[in-house]
């Protein structure tokens, strides 16, 4: 039978078992690191769907099963849509290109049909400011020298950050379904580990899911706001296919600092380049003053109702968030502002709870 360890040998054992646990665990970030971005996009994914998971396993009476449906669901309805509205846009950009291709030749060569372009637009502009030194062929064959030494390596990049986002897409569905398929036992061990209490772990984790589930609306209410602006606008100017587009650009509002304006700016830029200048600048005008600011507006409004937050606030930690992790960064924004506040709020009545108790015993002391 083996004697108990004595303190001296336990307090060894916890030292040596707590080293390993650290090297371990920086191992396991070196590994994982490259892989946290995918894994987040499958946890909010997995946060958002729970509850149809809960649905059908309900049906189904099998994780496994209603895992896998609830993943199909997601793949369905976002990797697909994502998938059409690429290939429309690329489709309309190959088009562009095939216009602009026979233009050129007409105008004798692609140089002259770009400085061909800068005709009527530096003509407008001269009627207002001095522009005689400016030089349009010069400036435009410089920039095309320039472009031409960076074409070659942002193409490998490019085509190097297409797999990536196939392969992480991928991950991310697959982690998503291993998620939702152990969500019990997941939660179980994480309520475990948090060293408060069981009600504490809880609300904590509502608090979470909530910002989470509330940023997925956000995103999904100012694409469609932002898509249906654009389409009326672009069918306002007259650019054709105005519903396409608007499609495209409800897709590019997800885009960090540029969105929509990947979609009404190149077309207000064809449009003055064509002779219609007033067209051009209206649609500018409206895709910065009013397009682009929908997402100001929209967004905070949705998830301050979840976070119960400033919307100044709100949009600030969505803009910090974007500058610090990209499009991840409207989710981790948010919710790290909610977190804030859920444990300030949980902080605050432990400290009040801590008072009252101390409050009673020097009343029982006194007495």
């Amino acid at each position: 039978m083996p004697q108990p360890q004595t303190w001296h040998a336990r307090r060894t054992t916890i030292i040596f078992l707590s080293i390993v646990l650290g090297v371990a665990l920086v191992f396991v970030l070196v590994i994982g690191w490259p892989f946290v971005t995918p894994l987040a996009y499958a946890l909010i994914m997995a946060t958002v769907f729970y509850p149809s998971y809960q649905r059908l396993l309900k049906r189904t009476k099998s994780t496994g099963r209603a895992a896998l449906y609830s993943t199909v669901i997601v793949f369905l309805l976002i990797v697909l849509p994502v998938a059409f509205l690429l290939n429309i846009a690329a489709v309309q950009a190959s088009a562009v290109a095939h216009e602009i291709a026979v233009r050129s030749a007409q105008e004798g060569g692609f140089m002259r049909f770009l400085v061909h372009l800068t005709d009527k637009p530096m003509h407008f502009v001269g009627r207002f400011v001095d522009v005689s030194s400016i030089d349009p062929e010069r400036q435009i064959n410089e920039h095309m020298k320039s472009f031409g030494a960076k074409l070659l390596p942002t193409a490998a990049s490019w085509v190097g950050d297409i797999v990536s986002l196939v392969a992480s897409m991928f991950l991310a569905l697959l982690a998503m379904y291993f998620l939702l398929r152990d969500s019990e036992s997941i939660l179980q061990s994480v309520m475990e580990v948090l060293p408060i209490g069981e009600d504490s772990a809880k609300r904590l984790l509502s608090t979470l899911k909530n910002a989470i589930v509330a940023n997925v609306h956000g995103v999904f209410a100012v694409g469609a706001a932002q898509g249906v602006a654009t389409g009326i606008a672009l069918f306002a100017v007259g650019v054709s296919p105005a519903v396409l587009l608007g499609m495209v650009a409800a897709l590019c509002s997800v885009v960090p600092v540029v969105g929509t304006g990947l979609v009404w700016g190149p077309a207000a830029i064809y449009l003055m380049a064509t002779g219609h200048m007033v067209k051009g600048i209206v649609l500018l005008a409206i895709g910065g003053g009013v397009i682009s600011t929908l997402d100001n507006v929209i967004r905070p409004l949705v998830v301050s109702n979840a976070v119960q937050a400033n919307g100044l606030v709100l949009m600030l930690s969505m803009l910090g968030g974007v500058a610090a992790f990209g499009f991840l960064g409207l989710f981790v924004g948010p919710v790290l502002i909610a977190l804030v506040i859920a444990v300030s709020s949980m902080l605050k009545e432990q400290l009040t709870e801590k008072q009252q108790l101390a409050s009673s015993e020097v009343s029982t002391s006194t007495i």
